[in-house]
């Protein structure tokens, strides 16, 4: 049957049954369910106290028991937005995420830190989105996502409180992560920085999360500094954002364009042998979205890409992005497999292609 958008079931399991004594879940169920906009504004600032005074006496158990039993990706949404705004200080750690699409034909290795970061910090005053650079620290080396989720949210918000010194010389002893590669690979490192806000809480760099003109010519100075011999290397920067926001959007950015590679150089192959692609998109217990491109009649040739999901992804995003994609890429049957599926067949992770699902189990974009 033909649909008007694309569709897939949210795999994601939520807590059935959320604590009723936990503060932060009841606060951010009453900001949900708040009728006016007095009402939301009071509930959102009784869930940013409470929030900080955790933080403040780095009692972080309640608030991870709270983000972990929400009942909705609402709710957990809330929280998170409300824990962000607690970290908020006169102080920021904001992070620029990188995607580095990378190749080479034999054993290579990308430098940790950025050849010049002078002229990477002048050349973000050039193109407007630094306006201040005496007020804005950054650091040299390109950090593993790993290594920024390992910072303690009480200890981003004892940094927010302080200077923006001491806090670029704490966030100075993160350890660089070059990237080691052989054949292909996508990448996600970030570039952190320390801002202060003005007298009037202003700050001197842009924390939209959109890319505007200067996306190009940072892309091209990324390129030539984190250039090595026998690699190609395409980087693809996204906007700065406080630090928990562009962990969020950097790992996104990775998977989307992880999943355009993956499309990209499996549709080219099948073209190769004649071959005219077949994409399935389908949800699986255990939290992950899975796509294939097969073709029908041949066996050998599939291949598989996985996302799995955060909790702050958004299923409904995903698919319409996939369904995007292929339409570039000019497959015409695509399927949406409605229902969630299992997650493996005996010890086999479950995989559909165009042979083992018929277009009647599955929508048809």
């Amino acid at each position: 049957m033909s649909q008007s958008a694309p569709s897939l079931p949210d795999p994601r399991q939520y807590s059935a049954t959320p604590p009723v004594n936990n503060d932060f879940l009841r606060q951010a169920g009453a900001i949900l369910a708040a009728t006016t906009a007095d009402e939301k504004e009071m509930w959102q600032s009784a869930l940013k106290s409470s929030l900080a005074e955790h933080l403040e006496r780095e009692e972080m158990l309640p608030i991870s028991v709270a983000l972990a039993m929400a009942d909705s990706q609402a709710v957990y949404r809330t929280l998170w937005q409300a824990l962000g705004d607690a970290l908020d200080g006169d102080t920021v750690v904001f992070a620029l995420p990188l995607v580095l699409v990378a190749g080479s034909k034999g054993a290579a290795r990308l430098p940790g830190e950025l050849a010049d970061p002078d002229g990477f910090a002048s050349l973000l005053v050039k193109v407007g989105l630094v306006s201040d650079p005496a007020r804005v620290a950054w650091l040299p080396q390109l950090l593993h996502p790993d290594t920024l989720a390992g910072v303690k949210s009480s200890q981003l918000y004892r940094l927010a409180q302080g200077s923006a010194d001491a806090a670029r010389d704490t966030l100075a002893a993160l350890p660089a992560a070059p990237v080691s590669l052989s054949g292909e690979g996508v990448f996600l490192r970030y570039v952190v920085g320390v801002a202060r806000r003005d007298a009037n809480g202003e700050l001197p760099i842009a924390l939209s999360g959109v890319v505007g003109a200067w996306g190009m010519p940072l892309m091209q100075s990324l390129n030539a500094m984190l250039k090595t011999d026998g690699v190609t290397l395409f980087t693809i920067p996204r906007a700065p954002q406080a630090l928990t926001a562009a962990l969020v959007a950097g790992g996104q950015a990775r998977h989307e364009v992880a999943m355009q590679v993956f499309a990209s150089n499996r549709i080219r192959r099948l073209r190769e042998l004649s071959l005219e692609p077949v994409a399935i998109a389908s949800a699986h217990e255990g939290g992950e979205l899975r796509f294939t491109l097969s073709a029908r009649g041949d066996v050998k040739n599939w291949e598989g890409f996985v996302w799995p999901l955060s909790p702050l992804d958004s299923v409904p995003l995903i698919a319409r992005q996939f369904a995007e994609l292929m339409a570039d890429c000019r497959v015409d049957d695509v399927r949406f497999v409605p229902q969630v599926a299992a997650d493996k067949d005996g010890e086999v992770p479950v995989f559909f292609t165009a042979d083992e699902l018929s277009p009647a189990g599955a929508a048809i974009q």
